[in-house]
């Protein structure tokens, strides 16, 4: 397995990435993380890297990014941003030694799930598109800007910018653009939707809410899981099966 950066600048903004290349790749999945929390990571918490790598150890090229403002990448946080970011990521990607030609998958994790399904409604060239306990709409908090920028800047440790924090009505409105519920109409790839039934998060009946309004939805519940699918052991055997059945079996 070979491990290497990936050289991601978008708005100016330069974003940390790596990619795992496995010896003999089946195809490429492009991993996008949440909204996070400024909780400390659980010890054996791997992360986004840990996910790129397990996905390599079963034979598919995996990347992942820190979009704007998580992390180890700069910049101010917008929904917005983060479907720039996620674009950018795919063409990095597609533009990477060793892995030209091959059918990609961009799976998102929570809120990157609908930046995802954002992204491949808007035209991204992915061939299969996987949502992990996604949120349908984005409940409560869209609704109230300043409680809005409260939750991202106090909850989840992420920069606004100025402009933002002193008048943050258009920061607000690009959620109603960046909305799954919306955007999977547009969807015309494979897509897994997948959600845990003890998710604290996003609810589980989101996944149903996205399974009825998707075009080629693969709806999967997990009895007994929570928020990150990604740690998961049944959610992972299910998400590689159908990355296996979407990329190689299509």
């Amino acid at each position: 397995m070979e491990e290497r950066n990936l050289g991601i600048i978008c708005d100016g903004v330069r974003l940390a990435g790596g990619i795992c290349i496995p010896d003999e790749p089946k195809g490429v999945v492009i991993l996008l993380h949440g909204i996070p929390s400024i909780q400390p990571p659980e010890p054996d918490d791997t992360g986004y890297p840990g996910f790129a790598k397990r996905s390599a150890e079963e034979g598919w090229a995996a990347a992942w990014v820190d979009m704007r403002a998580v992390r180890g990448s700069k910049g101010f946080f917008s929904i917005e941003g983060w479907v720039r970011d996620a674009r950018t990521t795919i063409d990095a990607v597609r533009s990477t030694d060793g892995i030209e030609g091959l059918p990609i998958a961009l799976v998102g994790s929570s809120a990157g799930g609908a930046v995802a399904c954002e992204v491949v409604a808007r035209g991204a060239p992915v061939d299969a598109l996987g949502m992990l306990a996604a949120p349908a709409a984005w409940a409560g908090w869209g609704t109230n800007a300043k409680h809005g920028v409260r939750r991202i800047t106090e909850e989840a440790g992420m920069a606004v910018s100025d402009d933002v924090l002193a008048d943050p009505t258009s920061w607000m409105a690009e959620f109603d653009t960046v909305t799954a519920e919306r955007s999977i109409v547009k969807v015309k790839v494979p897509t897994l939707i997948m959600h845990g039934t003890a998710d604290s998060v996003v609810p589980v009946d989101h996944a149903t809410r996205l399974g009825e309004r998707a075009q080629r939805a693969d709806v999967r519940i997990i009895e007994g899981a929570g928020h990150q699918l990604r740690r998961d052991e049944a959610a992972l055997e299910i998400l590689f099966d159908w990355l296996q059945r979407a990329l190689v079996h299509a």
